[in-house]
This record gives structure tokens, sequence and C-alpha cells, in this order.
């Protein structure tokens, strides 16, 4: 009986660890979606359809759903990201021009 235990201990220490290496590699995948997406339209449009490409494959595969809430998600994620740099932007324009207009 201890020896199950202890395989099963394990186990579960491996699954853990796998599950850990995976919300990473996410992690990392979705920090460079929106990277690509902040450095121009063309490579936000190319990582948007190639998310969509993922979505259907998913769907073709009878993937699990949450395999394609993922690959969705991601994409919701990335689909955002351009609308918060444009506001960045405005908002890192309209406090250079006010620290210009105090200069002047």
């Amino acid at each position: 009986m201890r020896e199950k235990l202890a395989v099963a201990e394990d186990d579960n220490g491996a699954l853990r660890a796998m599950d850990a290496d995976l919300q990473a590699a996410l992690a990392l995948s979705r920090a460079t979606l929106r990277a690509l997406a902040a450095l121009s339209p063309l490579l936000n449009t190319a990582a948007d359809a190639a998310l969509e490409d993922e979505a259907n494959r998913c769907a073709q595969l009878d993937a699990p759903q949450r395999t394609l809430d993922i690959v969705e998600g991601a994409r919701q994620d990335l689909q955002r990201a351009p609308a918060e740099a444009l506001r960045v932007r405005a908002l890192e324009r309209a406090l250079v021009n006010a620290a210009d207009a105090l200069h002047a």
C-alpha cells in the first residue's frame, strides 16, 4: 500500500511539474503574441490569422474544449493588445504635450 502511495505521489509531482511547464509556455506565447501585435499592424494581423487557423484546426481535430478555449482566449488577448497600446501612446503624447506646454 505504501508503495502505491509513493508512486501516486511521484505521479502527482510529475503532473504538477508538467502543468507548471505548460502554463509557463502558454504565458510566454501570449507575451510573444502581444509583443508582435504591438510592433506593427501587419504582425498583429498575421498573428490573429494564425490563431484563427489554430482554432479551426482544434475544431476539425475535435480537440478538448479547454484547448479551443485557450486558443480563443489568446486571440481575444491579442485583439485587445493594439487598443491598449494605442491608449498608452495617446497618454504618452498627452503627457509630452503637457510637459512641452510647461516649458513654453
